[in-house]
């Protein structure tokens, strides 16, 4: 069974970061709950989003998500902001790098990390 969990933290450097942990599998039935998830994400993380999607309690990640997350990419992106996925589980990494979409995201393998990540690239863009 599916789960998402939304929560908004402040980095160290007082970056504001909206975290989604999505538990469970990522397939198909999945697919309306995570875009629903990171909608909201995105409309709570404001106009500059950061937003870290935390997978590391997924146990399946199908291909058939992977639009669901590029397009959470793009839309922090063509926001000015950013998207790091958190992928400490091998099947995971795996998935990302089969279908060839693991060099297109910003990618830690734990949430401090991730945190890390987006306020570098939060303080590289200004």
């Amino acid at each position: 069974m599916l789960g998402i969990a939304e929560r908004t933290v402040t980095a160290a450097d007082g970056t504001t970061v909206v975290v989604v942990t999505p538990r469970g599998e990522l397939d198909l039935a999945a697919v309306a709950l995570l875009d629903s998830a990171l909608r909201s994400a995105l409309a709570t993380a404001g106009t500059q989003p950061r937003l870290v999607i935390d997978l590391s309690d997924v146990d399946v990640l199908q291909p058939v998500t992977l639009g669901v997350l590029l397009d959470a990419r793009r839309r922090c992106r063509a926001a000015d902001g950013g998207l790091v996925l958190v992928v400490s589980a091998p099947g995971v990494a795996a998935t990302l790098a089969e279908t060839g979409v693991d060099p297109l995201f910003d990618t830690a393998t734990e949430l401090q990390a991730a945190l890390a990540r987006i306020c570098e690239a939060a303080h590289s863009n200004h």
